[in-house]
């Protein structure tokens, strides 16, 4: 089961019963919800359990991207635009998420309905049609409609959105109830030997907090009480941070590494690069950075 679908609150039992249903529809899908609630993750079951499974889950998080490769990866591209064809993610037979498109572009923003409208897509730099062939999935840290008011996606977009099935991914705030179980299974995973169950002061504790980044930060929290690496300076207040981040890169998952330590930056190149087995381009992509800054981060650490 995932971590993010642990527990028995109510609102957690109605995702659960609605899995094999959004499994079994090939029409789009909307899921909201705040940041570190789990909607990549539900994307992921769902997908796990539809007739598209053989296929690679494609992911594509517009708030990370350079505009340029936001343009690459919804459009794809042919020379002289770019210099090897690249198929657009919406001409692949999968299921395709597409995170925060309210960060994309208006321009992009309406190539994406012209291409839902017509189910055709023409790549950068030609005029061919080609077919749509995916599932999307588009997940978002508010309502469409509210994004909508706020100008962050264009009316035609706003307008296609209403009309799919919205999934609400509750916070933790909003399942306090799961929060010993989830605790509980944190540490199993991490392997943190206790010798007792968790008590009802810590479990107060734990739901006492606020949670601002909800599971993610709840698993992150958890994490910081294994022993962290020894050549990393640790400041109290940085540890969940520096954890998330850890935790991130274990499971592969693609984040920014604009806002972490620079004590620790390089630690978390070099663990990147041995995840990806040393494929400089697929640490950066996992980072947030580019190939350039992994290259002179190898130079730097050299001397």
């Amino acid at each position: 089961m995932s971590d993010y679908l642990i527990g028995g609150s109510p609102a957690i039992k109605r995702i659960r019963s609605l899995l094999t249903k959004l499994s079994a529809e090939t029409s789009p899908l909307v899921i909201t919800g705040d940041p570190g609630v789990g909607k990549t993750l539900l994307s992921l079951r769902i997908h796990a359990h539809s007739l598209l499974k053989d296929r690679e889950l494609e992911i594509v998080n517009f708030k990370i991207l350079s505009e340029r490769d936001q343009r690459v990866r919804l459009l794809g591209g042919s020379p002289p635009e770019l210099p090897t064809t690249r198929r657009s993610v919406l001409e692949l037979p999968t299921t395709v998420v597409l995170k925060h498109i309210d960060c994309a572009s208006k321009f992009l923003q309406e190539q994406l309905v012209n291409a839902i409208l017509s189910s055709t897509v023409i790549r950068l730099g030609t005029e061919d049609e080609r077919p749509v062939r995916c599932r999307l999935i588009f997940v978002f840290n508010s309502h469409p409609q509210q994004l909508f008011k706020t100008g962050a996606i264009i009316p035609g977009l706003s307008k296609i959105l209403a009309k799919y099935k919205l999934i609400y991914v509750p916070t933790l705030k909003e399942r306090k109830e799961d929060i010993p179980e989830l605790a509980q299974h944190f540490f199993t995973q991490f392997q943190i030997a206790r010798r007792k169950p968790l008590d009802n002061n810590f479990v107060k504790l734990l739901q006492r907090n606020k949670w601002n980044e909800n599971i993610l930060e709840l698993k992150s929290f958890v994490k910081t009480l294994q022993v962290m690496p020894d050549d990393v300076a640790i400041r109290q207040k940085d540890r969940i941070q520096l954890a998330k981040m850890n935790l991130m890169i274990d499971e592969g998952k693609e984040f920014s590494l604009k806002d972490s330590l620079s004590k620790t930056e390089q630690w978390f190149i070099d663990k990147a690069l041995k995840k990806h087995e040393g494929i400089q381009a697929k640490a950066a992509k996992s980072l947030g950075i580019t190939d350039r800054t992994i290259r002179h981060s190898m130079k730097t650490d050299s001397f």
